[in-house]
């Protein structure tokens, strides 16, 4: 990294004696003749010392060092004056401006030595680990554009890093001893090659450029290289912890224009490797950046969705796979944006999730769905049951249980007709808090099913834990299952686990009679999927009703049928 010296001084005799004095050091040396002059070298130059005379016109020195401050905080700044009454000396120290007060006429080895120190202050304040040599994030954005500025600039590269579930291994072991563990276990600049050269930008977030010698090869195995210290398992507080990270990277290119920009991409091919949990390194895609626009397009839209009224809800049936009788169905959302036109699901409920918007929209559409069901089938005697999604987030606001309770009120429904469904990975982030919210739904009398089923990793060990009433089979499993014998039994194997443990099995995505037949024959419940119908709105849904109408042999086929559920 460069380092650079600005002496200000409104006399060029003096100035040209200071580029004499340090025409042979290790220096750039910048000069300007006053404080407006300063500061426009200051906003654009990475200024490592700031050395001013202070009697100068317009703003005094000890004013000018403290504007520099509020631009460059980790830049040295000197006083050199020729003025040495005590109002000059007061003035710098009460601004907090100088970290020296030197006078004219000066001892040349010893403005010497005191630029040196200074420049050591300065080296020491681009870390934020001196021991570790881990650039904070002013120090390393400059090193960036420095580096990008070269005629080299292809054979850069940027990578960004975290840890995954950072804040779960936070509350296992506490933010400090988190903290102190990443910088320990993070390389020194002796211990990679002089070709990488690393910074923490955050408690969790490391960035890192890199020189490459050849193709993108070099570049992966670097990478490589550099993280390994992170993946191998190290004791803290007595425990094993093993860390695991996210990693995003990006070129540089000719039209790179600045540090932010190769940054900012290497940030955005980061938040792709972290929510599409690949545990691949992510090379940053032009695309990226789109969708992360058209995220935030999507995100300030939403903002008055529901307000505006443009959410519909659409259904798609569950079917009782032994009779054709209407076991329920699952109420989907659906987005008919006035600015942006019908948004895909997929576009924007992740987006909701992220903040407290999914508590109200998802309070929404469990109040429509039940409201439309309250229309469709009354007080009639037997009514199928309607599902309704439920993310993680609603589970963990306080309130949900209430609002659930209000709403069931409100529409004076019997709560075995509601079906909430939960994914299952949120068995595995919270069991004994999981556990209480879903026995505080349960005592509602409000049936429960687990969404997605099989695709998680944990839950099986918690499933008889569990006061769940359906387990479905995601259509991972289902689409593949007449390619091999090995599949079908997989899916054999799902199902009979349910049943083993009292629980009625969805199996979702069917599209084809093939399908059907085996998971007839397999003894599965119910089946949702394209092959009876797709997602639909309400005025098709009850053509479907008429379809197929719920019915009820006896009461000992309630259960099988979907109808009359006991809580």
């Amino acid at each position: 990294m460069k380092k650079i010296i600005l002496f200000v001084d409104d006399e060029q005799s003096i100035l040209s004696a200071i580029k004499r004095l340090f025409r042979k050091s290790p220096y750039n040396i910048l000069t300007a003749g006053n404080a407006k002059d300063a500061l426009d070298v200051i906003r654009t130059v990475p200024i490592s010392v700031l050395v001013s005379d202070y009697t100068m016109p317009g703003e005094t020195g000890a004013e000018l060092l403290a504007m520099a401050k509020s631009i460059r905080p980790e830049m040295s700044r000197i006083i050199l004056s020729g003025n040495n009454d005590q109002e000059a000396l007061l003035q710098s120290i009460n601004l907090g401006s100088a970290d020296r007060f030197l006078t004219k006429p000066w001892d040349d080895s010893e403005l010497i030595s005191e630029v040196d120190n200074a420049m050591a202050a300065w080296e020491e304040k681009r870390y934020t680990w001196p021991d570790k040599k881990l650039l904070n994030q002013t120090s390393f954005i400059q090193m960036v554009d420095e580096l990008i500025s070269e005629p080299e600039t292809t054979n850069r590269a940027v990578i960004y890093f975290g840890v995954r579930d950072f804040e779960n291994v936070q509350q296992l072991v506490g933010i400090e001893e988190l903290r102190n563990f990443l910088y320990e276990i993070s390389p020194t600049l002796n211990s990679v090659e002089s070709s990488v050269t690393l910074a923490i930008l955050d408690d969790n977030n490391f960035c890192g450029i890199i020189k490459l010698e050849n193709e993108a090869a070099s570049l992966k195995q670097k990478i490589s290289d550099l993280i390994e210290p992170f993946l191998e398992a190290s004791a803290l507080d007595n425990q094993k912890i093993s860390i695991s990270l996210d990693v995003g990277y990006c070129v540089a290119s000719p039209e790179t224009a600045s540090a932010i920009d190769l940054i900012s991409n290497a940030l955005t091919a980061y938040q792709h490797a972290k929510s599409s949990e690949s545990g691949n390194y992510v090379d940053y895609q032009s695309w990226m950046s789109e969708k992360k626009n058209y995220d935030r397009i999507i995100e300030s839209n939403l903002q008055h969705a529901l307000k505006d009224i443009e959410f519909v809800l659409h259904y798609q049936p569950k079917i009782n796979i032994s009779n054709n009788t209407m076991h329920g169905a699952e109420a989907l959302i659906r987005w008919n944006s006035k600015t942006l036109g019908m948004v895909s699901p997929f576009d924007f409920i992740h987006l909701a999730e992220r903040s407290e918007a999914i508590n109200d929209i998802g309070h929404w559409v469990m109040n429509e769905a039940i409201r439309q069901w309250v229309e469709w089938f009354g007080q009639s005697e037997v009514q199928p049951i309607v599902s309704v999604n439920v993310s993680p987030r609603q589970l963990k606001d306080f309130s949900f249980v209430k609002r659930v309770e209000s709403v069931l009120q409100e529409h004076s429904i019997d709560p075995s007709r509601l079906e909430l469904e939960i994914t299952e990975s949120l068995m595995v982030e919270d069991i004994k808090t999981t556990l209480k919210i879903l026995n505080d739904i349960k005592a509602l009398g409000v049936a429960l099913s687990i969404d997605d089923f099989g695709t998680g990793y944990s839950s099986l060990s918690y499933l008889n834990q569990l006061p769940v009433d359906t387990l479905k089979i995601d259509r991972s499993f289902i689409f593949p299952m007449m390619e091999s014998e090995e599949k079908r039994r997989l899916v054999k194997n799902l199902i009979r686990l349910g049943h083993d443990l009292g629980i009625d099995i969805v199996a979702e995505g069917v599209e084809d009679e093939q399908q059907l037949e085996v998971l007839k024959e397999y003894g599965c419940d119910v089946i949702q999927g394209y092959f009876y119908s797709p997602p639909v709105p309400s005025g098709d849904y009850a053509r479907l009703i008429e379809k197929f109408p719920p019915q009820v042999a006896d009461t000992q086929d309630f259960q099988q049928v979907g109808m009359l559920k006991s809580a």
